[in-house]
């Protein structure tokens, strides 16, 4: 997709930039999340790997399951950026259907990658309590409330529809799971 909302992109992000950004924003993400960076595709695709193989290989350790961690080394990156991406182009869709306007999508995924990192904190954990997934979805969600308000424009109201839908599929998705995985909540 091309850009449709050319702005200043600086092509040049740096590590040093992305994690100085990143302890700012572990610092205070409510306020960050309202000013979204201005990454490169690069910088934006390496910063999902990252998180999602970190997240991922950190779960498979506590849990000293050498399957995990290769799941969390291989398959977590791939999973959880297919679902970045299917739920940015839901977003850039949003927009073009019911908001009339289209907005850049790259500063949409700046804003899925960034709200699910209290997801990625949490999904570490998710081993031992998996219902701690869900707090760090809901977490997710509080921050993408936040960001569709300040950089898109949408109205809180509609915003927090918007998410509260998409948390109640993570909801039953989470529910359907655990009642059809081995060993359900108590593994």
């Amino acid at each position: 997709m091309r850009e449709v909302n050319p702005e200043q992109i600086d092509l040049n992000t740096t590590i040093k930039d992305v994690f100085s950004y990143l302890l700012q924003f572990i610092k205070n993400p409510a306020e960050k999340i309202k000013h979204l960076p201005h990454w490169s595709w690069t910088s934006l695709f390496i910063l999902q790997i990252t998180l999602s193989i970190v997240s991922g290989v950190l779960s498979g350790l506590l849990k000293l399951n050498d399957y995990r961690v290769l799941f969390g080394l291989i398959l977590m990156p791939v999973v959880s950026t297919v679902a970045a991406l299917l739920l940015s182009t839901f977003f850039y869709y949003y927009f073009q259907f019911f908001e009339n306007r289209t907005e850049s999508f790259r500063k949409i995924l700046t804003l899925v990658i960034l709200a699910s990192i209290p997801f990625f904190i949490f999904q570490i954990l998710s081993e031992y309590f998996r219902v701690v997934s869900l707090i760090g979805f809901a977490f997710t969600s509080l921050l993408a409330i936040i960001g569709l308000k300040e950089n898109f424009r949408v109205e809180k109201k509609r915003a927090i529809i918007l998410v509260a839908i998409l948390f109640v599929l993570a909801l039953f998705t989470f529910a359907y799971n655990q009642y059809t995985t081995p060993n359900g909540i108590s593994s």
